[in-house]
């Protein structure tokens, strides 16, 4: 049973980080809970501890707050430190009923990041951040969460934040917050995702929120960003599949992890021009006048995805081995990427379900017999033989 809180902390965990990475509740050392929500995508490591208590009124405010402080956030550092102490010699994540989640990334890799969640300081207590002797913590309360997981709803977004903000805290410049965490994070958003450098004191004021979501241009860019949360429910569609074990290939969790974390770790930006085209192509393979079989899409993280949808006949193994050749195809038409990701499925039909395959290639490597075989697939089979290109620009922030 949660509380209130960690169910608010479970719910925007979901959202953001999806259900693949989420884990709430994991268990650690002796079978026994080591924080209330473990976020795990390679080469992330997010650890959330969750407190709630009220701020007494006794008469005297600093005697309350330090007794807040020492009950809530004190308490919350002190898990969040023994759940990294017990991770650092964990092999895998463990679920809260046993089971066995995601392997920990290698150590070599791995990026922790700390959050403690504080409920109940009623707008009253002055929030301390920073490294509490073993690694720096991030402290919200309930509204900073919720806005700031709510605009920064990816991990790769989320995580952006949180190093550039942890690099401010710890440049030595002198910040003075007015207003709330919300407003530091307009304040960066404004900049373009970037904090200011070239002042040695940084005031934040307390309007800083309401003006930035307030403007035009960013009304224009919740509006556009609709489009984005189709690449959200793919990823989510394959993570159903793998648990109803309604794929037929890659049926490992190490497997789904592996493609479909390259996916989730494209920023709300890219997820937003990758799912517009995604629908874009759906929608021309349902045409009686123009067939679509395949399309390239290019990612601004430097990723190639290729879409193909087959006649609802075809055979789903015939299928997947067309992906896997059209991926290599696709590595062939752009030397400078390094990664093609595949999606598979079904010409679209109104009310009809559908199912997807993937495909990973990774080649670092491109040899002369590779672009043999490319030329091979392109003119014996056709594979994007002769491609129509389109070009177009996207602005984060339309303006109207």
């Amino acid at each position: 049973m949660y509380t209130q809180s960690e169910e608010l902390v479970a719910r925007l965990s979901q959202r953001s980080f999806l259900s693949l990475w989420t884990y709430p509740n994991p268990i650690g050392k002796g079978g026994k809970e080591h924080c209330d929500m473990l976020v795990v995508c390679d080469p992330y490591v997010i650890i959330f501890s969750v407190k709630e208590n009220l701020v007494t009124n006794s008469g005297n405010i600093e005697v309350d707050w330090k007794r807040w402080q020492k009950s809530t956030i004190e308490k919350s550092v002190a898990q969040i430190y023994g759940a990294e102490r017990w991770i650092r010699t964990a092999k895998h994540v463990v679920k809260k009923d046993g089971t066995a989640g995601l392997p920990f990334p290698d150590l070599s890799r791995r990026q922790i990041h700390r959050i403690a969640v504080a409920f109940g300081s009623r707008g009253k207590v002055p929030f301390q951040m920073g490294d509490f002797g073993k690694g720096f913590v991030h402290i919200f309360d309930e509204l900073s969460l919720d806005r700031v997981m709510g605009e920064l709803d990816t991990i790769t977004d989320f995580i952006g934040y949180l190093k550039d903000k942890e690099n401010l805290l710890n440049s030595g410049k002198k910040i003075t917050i007015n207003g709330g965490e919300e407003d530091l994070l307009a304040l960066y958003l404004h900049r373009g995702r970037q904090f200011p450098t070239a002042h040695d004191h940084i005031v934040v004021d307390n309007d800083l929120w309401d003006g930035f979501t307030g403007r035009e241009e960013y009304k224009n860019k919740q509006a556009a960003n609709t489009n984005s949360y189709v690449w959200d429910h793919l990823i989510e569609k394959f993570h159903n599949d793998f648990t109803t074990q309604g794929l037929e290939f890659g049926n490992s969790l190490e497997e789904v992890d592996a493609i479909t974390r390259i996916m989730a770790r494209e920023n709300r930006f890219s997820r937003r021009i990758l799912g517009k085209d995604f629908g874009e192509f759906i929608k021309l393979t349902s045409s009686d006048k123009l067939r679509v079989r395949s399309r390239m899409t290019p990612s601004p993280s430097g990723t190639i995805y290729v879409f193909l949808a087959c006649s609802r006949i075809e055979a789903r193994k015939d299928r997947h081995k067309e992906l896997q050749l059209r991926c290599f195809v696709a590595r062939g038409l752009n030397t400078a990427c390094k990664t093609v990701i595949g999606l598979a499925t079904e010409r679209y039909e109104e009310n009809a379900g559908f199912s997807l395959d993937a495909f990973c290639l990774e080649k670092p490597d491109w040899t002369e017999m590779d672009q043999k075989l490319c030329e091979y697939l392109k003119n014996e089979l056709g594979f994007f033989k002769a491609p129509v290109q389109s070009n177009r620009s996207e602005d984060e922030y339309p303006v109207a």
